[in-house]
């Protein structure tokens, strides 16, 4: 890329190094990472997380340590870092650990994007943790970063499944006032849970912590 006068950039080397990684080249990207150093194009934090990203699934030593290695070269990790933190912690039934990145995200200058969110509702809906994944959604809702279609599925069948009916009814009345292409596929969702029939009420209703 020198020898056709085409600059290199950080972005450039990120590029790289993505594409090095999803193709399952860690050495490569590694021998990209070590360049970008020696000339000077130091990782930036998008070049840390596309690092953090490949590693999501192994030990979370690994990516705590990358978080850190950020922070002490000067770089603050953001809500992608620290999302990827928290999905490693999740893959490892490390619940907890999990709860307390979310917990602490406003403290290290993050807030949660809609990925957060996702991430949250996914894995306490897997657990079972229907009613904590129900509190997690009205957070989401409260800021506008509610998640996708599949995610929210996940969660209002598990509600009805453990006869929350309430709190499935208002879930879904809550997830058509958002994109309209969300509606037609919700209320086919709604009508086979039998939701359509449930009438909306406040008793009932319990809410949960993470833990």
């Amino acid at each position: 890329m020198d020898e056709k006068d085409v600059e290199i950039t950080t972005v450039t080397f990120t590029t790289i190094l993505h594409s090095f990684y999803k193709k399952g080249k860690s050495d490569e990207a590694e021998r990209v990472w070590n360049e970008m150093v020696n000339k000077g194009c130091g990782p930036d934090v998008g070049a840390y997380n596309v690092k953090i990203m490949n590693i999501q699934g192994g030990d979370p030593e690994g990516v705590k340590a990358l978080i850190e290695e950020m922070s002490d070269a000067g770089l603050k990790p953001d809500t992608i870092s620290y999302n990827y933190l928290m999905t490693c912690y999740f893959r490892n039934e490390l619940m907890n650990e999990a709860q307390k990145v979310y917990e602490d995200l406003e403290a290290n200058g993050c807030n949660p994007n809609a990925a957060t969110f996702r991430t949250l509702i996914f894995y306490l809906s897997k657990k079972g943790k229907y009613e904590a994944g129900y509190k997690v959604f009205k957070e989401s809702v409260r800021v506008n970063k509610i998640p996708d279609f599949n995610t929210l599925k996940y969660l209002v069948e598990g509600l009805v499944k453990r006869s929350k009916l309430n709190e499935a009814k208002r879930m879904s009345k809550t997830v058509k006032k958002f994109p309209p292409n969300l509606v037609k596929a919700w209320t086919k969702l709604e009508e086979e849970l039998g939701l359509a029939e449930v009438e909306d009420g406040d008793n009932g209703v319990q809410t949960a912590s993470l833990a």
